[in-house]
C-alpha cells in the first residue's frame, strides 16, 4: 500500500498544478473579458464625450453664423439708409443748382414758392393777353414803353 499511496500522491502533485493552471486560466479569461468590457465602456464614454463636443461645436458655429447674418442685415439697412440720404442730398444739390441757373434766390423756400410763382406767371400772362385784346395797337406800344421805364436797369 505504501507504493500505491506514493503513486497517488505523485499523481496528485502532478495533476494539481495542471488543474490549478486550468482554473486560473478561467480567471485570466474573466479578467481579460472585464478589461475588454471596460475598454469598450471607456470607448463608449469617449464616443459620448466626442459626440457632446461635436454638438457643442456645431451649436457654436450655428450661433456664429446667426450673428454674422444679423450683422450683414444691419449693414444692408445702414447702406440703404446712406443711399437714401445721398439721393436726398443730390436732389437738394440739383434743385439748388437749378435755382442758381434760373437766377432766383437759391436760399428761398422750396416747392410751394415754385408753384406759386408758376401760378402767378400764368395768371399774369392771361391778364396781359385780355388787356391787349381790349386796347388798340398804339396803346399797347405806349404801355410797353412805360413798362420799360418802370423796370430798373432798363
Amino acid at each position: 500500500m505504501p507504493a500505491r499511496f506514493v503513486r497517488g500522491l505523485l499523481w496528485c502533485l502532478l495533476l494539481m498544478p495542471i488543474v490549478l493552471t486550468g482554473c486560473g486560466g478561467g480567471k485570466k479569461q474573466e479578467q481579460q473579458q472585464k478589461q475588454q468590457s471596460q475598454k469598450q465602456q471607456q470607448g463608449k464614454q469617449g464616443d459620448v464625450v466626442l459626440q457632446q463636443q461635436m454638438k457643442m461645436y456645431q451649436d457654436i458655429k450655428k450661433s456664429e453664423r446667426e450673428q454674422q447674418e444679423k450683422i450683414r442685415k444691419e449693414e444692408k439697412k445702414q447702406l440703404k439708409k446712406l443711399q437714401k440720404d445721398q439721393q436726398k442730398m443730390l436732389k437738394r444739390e440739383l434743385e439748388f443748382q437749378e435755382k442758381v441757373r434760373m437766377g432766383s434766390n437759391p436760399w428761398a423756400g422750396g416747392k410751394k414758392e415754385k408753384q406759386q410763382s408758376k401760378q402767378q406767371g400764368k395768371a399774369g400772362t392771361k391778364k396781359e393777353s385780355t388787356e391787349k385784346k381790349n386796347k388798340s395797337p398804339e396803346q399797347q406800344q405806349g404801355k410797353g414803353k412805360e413798362e420799360k421805364k418802370k423796370m430798373p436797369g432798363g
